[in-house]
């Protein structure tokens, strides 16, 4: 399932020399006995907690699936690595990918936001309550990324590279395909409404606040300059997808996302625009689904987003609606 990103160079000139000055958040240096652990100590224990739990969410699904489904392990491990399209692979599939998605995200999120002390709701900002032109724009602002950003994974995938490391990144990319497909073989609302669930609204809660919320926290206590900090937690959130050819897709949606949580002090925006992203991608594959299961007629995403037509006054949606979603000017409503 493709990921939000958005390359626009106009953003990139209009929103540049605002990042490249000094933060003016309202974030200090971290007092050690309050928050010991808001800094780059922390960053490696929360890296390193989701490498352990990643491990940990695997057995746990392993084990819960054998015993619910009574099934072998063994059985469980080869149909969540080489699932086949029957019901009981693609249940697998999805409860196996909730439990470690909450393992190695949520877990890692919560204990560090533990031992610094502090809350959700002050590392997530939020007590900023965003008002409802700028929730609007932020809907909007992720439908226009989608095709933009279809058409930037393409230009991406297209890209030559070492066959060494094409082939890696072939691989990384069918196993990507293998796993979504299987989840997305939706046939009715209520599995619909589960994969929202599963890899819309977890991501947007779970990735902004570690990545948006705890990460980028971590990098305006350290750099002077809130433009570096931006392009840190980019960069760790697109290397912890795995996906070469979708690797500066996901940076430029990690840097976008980020920017709009520190012109907000809050996550709730670059949240709303995350779940509106993957909730669309969701259904336009359940919508070419249906429309096969009833013609016969094979498409894919690629087939309506990668199209420079739309993805220009997409890109210019997009440019509109960033402007809204961070400017401090007030809007009468």
């Amino acid at each position: 399932m493709p990921i939000a990103v958005e390359n626009h160079l106009t953003l990139c000139h209009l929103f540049l020399p605002t990042l490249c000055k000094v933060n003016r958040m309202n974030i200090s240096a971290p007092n050690s006995n309050q928050m010991p652990l808001m800094n780059f100590w922390g960053l490696s224990l929360l890296l390193l907690l989701i490498l352990v739990f990643q491990f940990v969410g695997y057995g746990i699904s392993v084990y819960s699936l054998s015993f619910f489904l009574g099934m072998e392990t063994s059985e469980i491990k080869y149909l969540m690595s080489h699932p086949d399209g029957t019901a009981v692979s693609i249940n697998i599939s999805r409860f196996s990918n909730l439990i470690q998605f909450i393992n190695y995200m949520g877990i890692p999120a919560l204990l560090l936001t533990l031992v610094n002390r502090t809350s959700w709701a002050n590392v997530g900002g939020y007590s900023q309550k965003p008002s409802v032109v700028k929730i609007i724009a932020a809907i909007f602002f992720a439908l226009g990324s989608v095709p933009v950003i279809a058409v930037l994974n393409k230009l991406t995938a297209s890209l030559p590279y070492p066959d060494s490391l094409a082939a890696i990144g072939q691989k990384l990319t069918d196993a990507r395909i293998i796993l979504f497909e299987n989840m997305l073989d939706i046939q009715r609302i209520d599995e619909l409404l589960f994969c929202i669930f599963l890899l819309a609204f977890l991501p947007a809660f779970l990735e902004e606040y570690i990545f948006r919320g705890l990460i980028l926290k971590i990098g305006l206590t350290h750099y002077k300059k809130p433009i570096t900090s931006i392009l840190f937690q980019a960069a760790i959130f697109s290397l912890l997808h795995f996906s070469l050819f979708e690797f500066w897709g996901i940076f430029l949606i990690g840097a976008m996302f980020g920017y709009i949580a520190f012109k907000n002090e809050s996550i709730w925006l670059s949240s709303i625009s995350h779940f509106i992203f993957n909730t669309t991608s969701i259904l336009i594959h359940f919508y070419l689904s249906n429309i096969f299961n009833n013609t016969g007629i094979a498409s894919n995403e690629e087939t309506i987003l990668v199209n420079f037509s739309l993805a220009l006054p997409a890109s210019i949606i997009m440019a509109l609606t960033m402007y809204i979603l961070v400017t401090n000017k007030r809007i009468k409503e």
